[in-house]
């Protein structure tokens, strides 16, 4: 059985998905301090960047788990703590 919405489960509009929802985690925090976001709307907006990221990734077959792990192991290179 197909999931509602599967046919707009392309990489480039999982990929565009991704970033207007990113956006909108991010006009929580216009004008605000820097703790200041509305926990509701911060968790909202979260789950949706978050759900569509983790699409993605299943979409094109990654473990979420490496590509994390051996982009932090980039990081540490790249930005070692010393």
């Amino acid at each position: 059985m197909r999931e509602i919405g599967e046919q707009f489960h392309n990489s480039k509009d999982l990929a565009v998905a991704l970033s207007i929802e990113a956006s909108e985690l991010l006009e929580l925090f216009l004008w605000k301090g820097n703790e200041d976001a509305n926990p509701d709307k911060l968790k909202n907006e979260l789950a949706d960047v978050l759900m569509y990221a983790l699409l993605l990734a299943d979409k094109h077959g990654l473990d979420v788990k490496e590509i994390v792990e051996d982009k932090m192991k980039l990081n540490n290179e790249k930005y070692p703590v010393e």
